[in-house]
Parts: structure tokens; C-alpha cells; sequence
């Protein structure tokens, strides 16, 4: 893929968070489901890495390898006629440069986006320094104006995910993360765990940029985010882990009843023969 074609994905991507529209992104994790949701025409695809990293044998958090991550979601991006953003996670590595050299190879790749998060998946320290967090946001920017792209940035701050209080505290350190994250060069604030829609209005007026919600089962819809001014909706590892919980019921309908009820709706042999070999 040429860097005139990579350079006109990344400006879609980054117009699609524009308001009054709503980026809504079914988080992808292999070929057969960004094939699927790319058909159903959403306008972009982004991948969810606990997915990837569950279909492959490993937990989430950095437990697969860079060249792993890169492998798979290069292999939608070279494919996909939409624009690809990955979940390059806290960039696979400690230092800054680590995170350049991952979005340097993401753009060889395809890919034109990336989630970038502080957490740190340390109980006693859940997040990493903001300082930390910003020059990983430097850096990734940095590889994308050096590659000639202006690489997508969904810049993820974690203190509610990694379950901080939902107090006044926790508001002041969300904002004060988001607008350093903005500032340092980030498209798009990633703010996860949170389903309180009045607190996602505040958070969306306080930050000023746009603003990523990780969808839940029970939380707000998408017409309620879009009215509290919300510019993109993730559903991350949901949908693959509904995909889990399908097999599971499967197998316990075959060794129960020795039915085949699961297979209602299914997508058809032929046709996903079909989506793939068109690609």
C-alpha cells in the first residue's frame, strides 16, 4: 500500500470522529469478522487485542508478541478497502521508542490508527506516569509524520477501568489526563469503564476533543451517546466474547438435547467463500 493511499485512509479515519456523527467501530479480531463487518458498511474497522490475543491462546494485556499483533491486523488492513486502527495497547514496550518503532511498523503494515492506553495493568499502580503516557503519544506521532501519515491516535486512559472511583477525584485526574493526552498530539480520548451518561456529557464539555466510549451489555446506547456528544463507540472484546459464549452454549446443547439450535443464523459456508476469496 502506497503512502498516498495510506495518507487518504488516515484522513478519512480522523474526519469520521467529526460531530454530530457517531464513530460506532464492532471491534474486529481476524479476516472472517472484519470481512463481515465491513460488508454490514461501517466505514472503518478497529481491532480489539483481548480478541486477537483469546483466539490465538493468550490473555490479554501485552502477552502475544509485537510481530504477533502486527501480523493480524496488518493482514485486515492490506485487505480492507475501509481505514484499520489497531489496539497497539501501551505500545508494546516501556520506553517512548518502543512505541515508535510499533507505529512505525503498523503504517508499513496498513494500518492507519491506533488505541495507545496508560494503564499498567498493576494493581498497585494502575496507571503509568502522564509524563510517561504523553511521550508515547509524541512518539507515535512522531513515526506517523516521519512515514509521511498522519497516524490516528486514540489516546486510552484507564482510571476507570482499572476501578477508580467514579468521584470528583477521579473526574479532575480523567480530565487533567485527557487534555495533556490532546495536547501531546492525540486525535481521539479513549475513556473506558465508565457507563454513567451524565458523567460522560461532563467528561466530553470538560476535555473538549473527541471522546471514545467502551460500549457495555447494560450500559448507554448509542443514540444516548451521540446525544451526550460522544464522537466514537468502541464495543472492544464484547462481541468475539459473545461469539465465546455462542460456542459454549453449543456445546452444551449438543451434549444435552443432541440438537442443532445454535446454527439458527448462521453465516453460510458458501457465502463467507465467497467474501474471501473476492478480497
Amino acid at each position: 500500500m502506497n503512502q498516498a493511499s495510506l495518507r487518504a485512509k488516515a484522513e478519512t479515519l480522523r474526519k469520521l470522529h467529526d460531530k454530530p456523527n457517531i464513530l460506532v467501530l464492532p471491534n474486529v479480531w481476524d479476516m472472517a469478522s472484519a470481512c463481515l463487518v465491513e460488508q454490514a458498511g461501517y466505514p472503518a474497522l478497529a481491532t480489539t487485542s483481548s480478541g486477537i490475543a483469546f483466539s490465538l491462546g493468550y490473555p490479554d494485556g501485552e502477552k502475544m508478541s509485537r510481530d504477533t499483533m502486527i501480523e493480524v491486523c496488518g493482514r485486515i488492513a492490506r485487505r480492507a478497502k475501509v481505514p484499520v486502527s489497531a489496539d497497539i495497547e501501551a505500545g508494546y514496550g516501556p520506553d517512548p521508542r518502543d512505541t515508535e518503532e510499533t507505529v512505525r511498523r503498523c503504517i508499513a503494515a496498513g494500518i492507519v490508527g491506533g488505541n495507545l492506553e496508560d494503564g499498567t495493568h498493576d494493581p498497585k499502580a494502575p496507571l503509568c506516569s502522564i509524563d510517561l503516557a504523553v511521550a508515547r503519544i509524541r512518539a507515535a506521532r512522531k513515526a506517523g509524520e516521519q512515514a509521511g501519515v498522519p497516524f490516528v491516535i486514540n489516546a486510552r486512559t484507564d482510571h476507570y477501568l482499572a476501578g477508580g472511583k467514579a468521584d470528583e477525584a477521579g473526574f479532575a485526574e480523567t480530565v487533567k489526563r485527557g487534555k495533556a493526552y490532546r495536547e501531546a498530539g492525540a486525535d481521539c480520548i479513549f475513556i473506558p469503564g465508565l457507563q454513567d451518561i451524565e458523567t460522560i456529557r461532563r467528561l466530553v464539555q470538560a476535555i473538549g476533543a473527541p471522546i471514545n466510549i467502551l460500549a457495555r451489555p447494560k450500559g448507554p446506547s448509542v443514540p444516548q451517546l451521540k446525544a451526550a456528544g460522544v464522537a466514537r463507540l468502541s464495543v472492544g472484546g464484547m462481541l468475539m466474547l459473545a461469539i465465546l459464549g455462542l460456542v459454549r452454549r453449543a456445546a452444551a446443547e449438543l451434549a444435552s438435547s443432541g440438537t442443532f439450535g445454535f446454527a439458527e443464523g448462521m453465516v453460510m459456508h458458501s457465502e463467507m467463500n465467497r467474501l474471501l476469496g473476492d478480497r
